[in-house]
């Protein structure tokens, strides 16, 4: 059935009140608890209520018995029940004045039984002859910082300009959280499972008049729209950057996809097609997806592909530059007359200035890396600086004082200190030590607006993909 409904979906993100229905009394944690965390976590401050037959309480809370003993209206409801009785709660939640559910429960047309799909058209049906609008189901629903919704009690509580539409709440999950360590923050995420009422379409739609995104986010299974669907994203792409991650391009990841979110997937080539036609960052999984956030948010656009890579080790100076050039980006080599500058006051033996600056036995003279870097960076040969640091090449078995010093925020190279773009590669480590020391400098980094990479082909490979799309836009004529 085609959906007439295609009002401004505002209303969703921002309820005057909401209700949990379905949450467990069990004394001990379940899945379902995960919802009222998130939301006395991130502060919900609007009428909160919760309810089971079996009534009780939660966290000092009251726990109705039944949806209509609930005083005064509910503008959006949580739905945690059973599949069978979903189409009952959208007749209850119409009596309540509800105008939307969010269905998490599972077991609809994502099982591929014929019961369960008929199940989920009877839930839109009845949806729509109440004028209810449903997200889902099978998803993790909203989160929007500004007004204090969220699915998780590990989401930040800062909005930013990031807006994620994800059609699996697992994945959507997994990259705010990690985004998030990296100094992203957004500003509404939707996990929307099964599309059977509000689809990607509408949320696509929505986002991209939205005045507190200006990156779009896209995690797609399936459309349930292709003509609609391409129309919206090119609107969306004359305003803002689009990155979009396909799953199910692959035949196992497809079948899979069908069992996930009753997704039709489409071809690898037709969404590639696509992606290059409309000018959209194509990224191949979560992971590169969030280094490409964090390369928009923390660095400024360098004028040219020309890098200076600064760090220690021989060896690891070798890999970073054959990773940036294995991508389309350049390493020239250093002149002599800003060899000499560094020469004045670093020592000969362990230091190679060629390019890769590899400054082994310097690196903890934080006085001379600084006045290295301000030479570096008035190099007309450079567009952006990258500085490493690794770990795990460290010979004794013990990170000394200066290098979790060094670690820890005294390496004091901040964007916008010198006329470059500067971005960071911190490797990660299982050592405890060492990896207490590296999300202490990552949120150094943070501090200090740097972007940072896990990896040395990460952070080649985002900036690379960074520079292909804005090489690609029309040239903007100021007026």
């Amino acid at each position: 059935m085609k959906n007439t409904h295609q009002h401004n979906l505002d209303f969703l993100f921002h309820p005057n009140s909401l209700a949990l229905v379905g949450i467990t009394t069990a004394k001990t944690w379940h899945w379902t608890s995960t919802f009222l965390e998130g939301l006395i976590e991130i502060g919900f401050d609007r009428p909160l209520y919760l309810v089971n037959p079996k009534g009780g309480e939660i966290k000092g809370r009251k726990i109705y018995t039944s949806l209509k003993d609930v005083p005064g209206n509910i503008d959006y409801v949580i739905g945690l029940v059973n599949a069978q009785v979903a189409p009952k709660l959208v007749e209850e939640c119409a009596e309540k004045g509800v105008r939307a559910i969010h269905f998490c429960t599972a077991g609809f047309s994502e099982t591929g039984e014929e019961q369960r799909v008929k199940l989920e058209s009877e839930l839109v049906e009845v949806a729509r002859r109440k004028g209810i609008r449903i997200i889902g189901p099978n998803c993790m629903g909203i989160y929007c910082p500004q007004s204090r919704l969220s699915f998780s009690p590990a989401f930040p509580k800062e909005s930013g300009p990031v807006g994620v539409i994800s059609q699996s709440g697992g994945n959507s999950i997994y990259l705010v959280r990690q985004a998030a360590l990296r100094g992203v923050r957004f500003s509404k995420v939707i996990s929307y499972g099964n599309a059977c009422d509000i689809n990607e379409n509408d949320l696509l739609e929505y986002l991209a008049n939205d005045a507190d995104t200006k990156i779009i986010a896209l995690y797609i299974e399936g459309i349930k729209d292709g003509k609609r669907f391409r129309k919206t994203l090119e609107e969306a792409t004359k305003e803002k950057t689009v990155i979009l991650l396909k799953g199910g391009a692959t035949e196992g990841g497809a079948r899979t996809a069908a069992g996930h979110t009753a997704a039709l997937a489409g071809s690898r080539a037709t969404w590639d097609a696509l992606c290059k036609q409309l000018g959209i960052i194509s990224v191949s999984n979560i992971e590169e997806m969030i280094d490409v956030l964090v390369t928009l948010l923390f660095l400024p656009l360098p004028r040219g592909r020309n890098a200076l890579l600064f760090g220690a080790g021989g060896g690891a100076s070798v890999l970073i530059a054959d990773e940036f050039e294995n991508r389309g980006l350049r390493v020239p080599p250093l002149p002599p007359e800003t060899i000499a500058q560094i020469r004045e006051f670093t020592p000969i033996a362990g230091n190679i200035l060629r390019n890769p600056v590899d400054y082994s036995q310097a690196m903890m003279n934080l006085e001379g890396v600084i006045k290295t870097f301000g030479i570096l960076s008035r190099w007309d040969g450079a567009d952006f600086l990258v500085t490493f640091v690794r770990t795990g090449q460290f010979t004794t078995s013990r990170i000394s004082e200066d290098h979790l010093n060094l670690l820890m925020s005294r390496f004091s190279v901040k964007q916008g200190l010198f006329s470059k773009p500067v971005a960071m590669v911190l490797e990660p480590s299982i050592l405890p030590k060492e990896a207490e020391a590296i999300l202490a400098a990552i949120r150094g980094c943070i501090s200090a607006g740097l972007p940072v990479y896990y990896s040395f082909a990460a952070a080649a490979n985002a900036i690379n993909l960074v520079l292909n799309h804005t090489e690609k836009q029309p040239k903007r004529v100021s007026g």
